[in-house]
């Protein structure tokens, strides 16, 4: 009953009556993390409290079951707990146990994080549902505390030479994370409108951030950060050069679609190696791939003889037979 996955506009669990990150409403879900594309207004959702905090309430499930980080709770005579991600506050793996079989989600993932010596623990499994952004094998990215190195130093370059730097990010998840792992270089920041209800719900869901302003044309000798997509205010400032801090980095044509100055494949999501890691790591005998370069990744796992397939691709396949 625990092997039996199935791909219907997200991930389901048709023995436990559980979907995970569906892309449409449904009665019992799970929500990973509290970025707009996992987050729905499902009848009852189930999420870490800091995910809720920060989902707008325009996209908040009509109900809830908050459970916090390994704690198990019973859902249909199974097991199920949730486990830090390290993508963003609030992310969560979500680990199904039951007659024996153990079934491991990851959401959005990330292994190593900024700042840390400890990497995001992956538990063992049978089965494991794997979120495959950057499931191909030219995404492979830098030491994440050698990239916020290098990003402290260009900021500082620029603000020296009387240029704004301005840092291009999701304004929910990677804008906070950027302030705090570049707050101890001594910067102070300036926000693009968008990014300060996503900077005040950080706050208030138990993550106190550097000081910060809102950007208002002047950004005072501060880093401003700002989402990637449209950047008129940013215009504004007269003198400033941009940068993309994304895994993105590594598509050339992605960076020149936001015309960016220069990137830094700073990501909150696994590369193609911390991908295979978590794969090995969870020691899974089935691994199912979701989201980004699924097709890519599985093929590249049954090439080291892992039992693996794409859920999407799955599914197209027994609507044509």
């Amino acid at each position: 009953m625990t092997r039996n996955v199935v791909w219907d506009h997200g991930v389901s669990l048709p023995g436990h009556r559980l979907w995970l990150d569906p892309l449409v409403v449904r009665s019992f879900a799970f929500i990973s993390h509290a970025h707009t594309d996992h987050a729905r207004r499902h009848r009852e959702a189930l999420l870490t409290p800091q995910t809720l905090a920060l989902i707008p309430e325009a996209r908040r499930p009509r109900g809830w079951r908050m459970l916090g980080y390994d704690e198990p709770m019973l859902r249909d005579h199974a097991t199920v707990t949730l486990l830090p991600a390290g993508h963003m506050l609030g992310s969560a793996q979500l680990l199904l146990e039951h007659d024996g079989t153990s079934l491991l989600y990851t959401g959005d993932i990330k292994l190593r994080v900024p700042g840390t010596r400890q990497q995001t623990h992956v538990p063992k499994a049978h089965v494991l549902i794997v979120e495959t952004t950057y499931g191909r094998p030219h995404f492979r990215f830098g030491d994440p505390d050698a990239t916020v190195e290098a990003i402290a130093m260009w900021c500082r370059r620029a603000l020296d030479s009387r240029v704004a730097p301005v840092l291009l990010c999701h304004a929910l998840g990677k804008t906070e994370e950027m302030m705090l792992a570049l707050a101890p270089y001594g910067f102070e920041f300036a926000l693009e409108k968008r990014c300060v209800p996503c900077a005040e719900s950080y706050t208030g869901a138990g993550r106190p951030l550097p000081e910060w302003i809102e950007l208002d044309g002047d950004a005072r000798g501060r880093v401003v950060i700002a989402p990637p997509a449209g950047k008129d205010e940013v215009r504004r400032l007269g003198r400033y050069r941009t940068a993309l801090v994304s895994g993105w980095a590594k598509d050339s044509e992605f960076a020149r679609l936001f015309g960016a100055d220069t990137t830094f494949d700073l990501s909150d999501h696994c590369d193609f190696d911390e991908l295979m890691d978590v794969v090995e790591r969870s020691g899974a005998d089935q691994v199912y791939t979701v989201h980004g370069y699924t097709e890519d990744f599985a093929r590249s796992l049954r090439k080291r003889g892992i039992r693996a397939s794409a859920l999407e691709a799955t599914e197209q396949l027994q609507l044509a037979l």
